[in-house]
């Protein structure tokens, strides 16, 4: 009798620990914007979680023991694998590369990829801009040699996004496969309310598709791209240190020049410098946030995040 009622105990606390476990699961995903990806797919499956907290940015992130934890918890990992979240490449390198997925090595991504200029440190800046077609291929060939890469703000692309998503539930089907049809459910929800919301966003913004503007960061080119914005150029600036007077001087003559409408600046942009620039050019200031820290993850932060973007990009340029 005793040893029956062992067993049962010891039954119970499997159970318990099993359920526990399942309770525990999660995808986690480098930074806020695949979170929102991963949380569309997971929604009802399995928790989410993020390592790069809302605030921060994965440009100069440091692991602490906790993200530690977190990665090797994790069920599902998803990361770029590439420049914006290198800092995690130490750790995964440790992990089972069964519950990685490392965009920049998924084949279904890379015809999609674009270029863009590297995320640079000095305190000087670089200017470009790409007023005819035969001038923006020189700008993009000289760069090729000085600095033009892939561009890795892929989340920006609503076609990569969707080939991420798609393996995503692959993996997660794998993982949870009594889930297979929520999780096969939640993926065409995500492409479905995906393609709603980009038609949406193309006829929102078509109104300002040929006003002129500049970025700070060279992260937009995939957004701009799919809903036909015309990126007049960009300043890659640190944004740590404060450009000096030649610098913004520089920037000025470059926006009345162009008769740019709006120059877009980032959250972590100091307000003395965007001031500095607004003064005297008339220039229209817009704040793009390529991180999402206003959106909550969940079934359609996706979609929310894009648009965000196309709202932050409309309200400026149709001053």
């Amino acid at each position: 009798m005793v040893n029956k009622l062992i067993l049962k105990q010891v039954l119970l606390a499997a159970i318990l620990s099993s359920a526990a476990c399942a309770v525990n699961a999660k995808v986690v995903a480098s930074i806020k914007p695949l979170g929102f990806i991963a949380s569309s797919i997971a929604d009802g499956v399995t928790e989410t979680d993020i390592v790069v907290p809302t605030g921060a940015s994965p440009h100069d992130y440091s692991l602490k023991p906790t993200d530690v934890k977190k990665l090797k918890s994790a069920d599902l990992l998803l990361w770029i694998g590439e420049d914006v979240d290198s800092f995690l490449a130490k750790s995964i390198g440790a992990l089972d590369n069964r519950k990685v997925i490392t965009i920049a090595k998924l084949d279904s991504v890379a015809p999609l990829l674009g270029k863009a200029t590297h995320h640079h440190e000095e305190n000087d800046h670089e200017h470009h801009h790409a007023d005819h077609e035969d001038e923006h291929q020189h700008d993009h060939d000289e760069h090729d040699k000085t600095g033009l890469s892939t561009n890795w703000h892929i989340w920006y692309s609503p076609e990569i996004s969707k080939m991420v998503a798609a393996e995503l539930a692959e993996k997660l089907t794998e993982r949870f496969p009594a889930q297979k049809e929520l999780i096969a459910k939640n993926l065409l929800d995500f492409n479905r309310t995906l393609n709603e919301r980009s038609d949406k966003i193309k006829l929102q913004l078509a109104a300002v598709k040929d006003k002129g503007f500049y970025v700070f960061h060279d992260a937009y080119g995939y957004f701009n791209d799919a809903y036909g914005l015309k990126q007049t150029g960009y300043f890659t600036i640190n944004p740590l240190v404060s450009p000096g007077a030649k610098t913004l001087a520089t920037i000025k003559e470059e926006i009345a020049e162009h008769k740019v409408s709006c120059l877009f600046a980032e959250p972590q942009f100091t307000p003395k410098v965007i001031e500095s620039l607004s003064k005297g050019t008339g220039v229209h200031v817009g704040r793009l946030d390529p991180m999402g820290d206003k959106i909550q993850p969940g079934k359609r932060s996706y979609a929310d995040f894009l648009q965000f973007t196309a709202d932050s990009y409309g309200e400026c340029l149709a001053k």
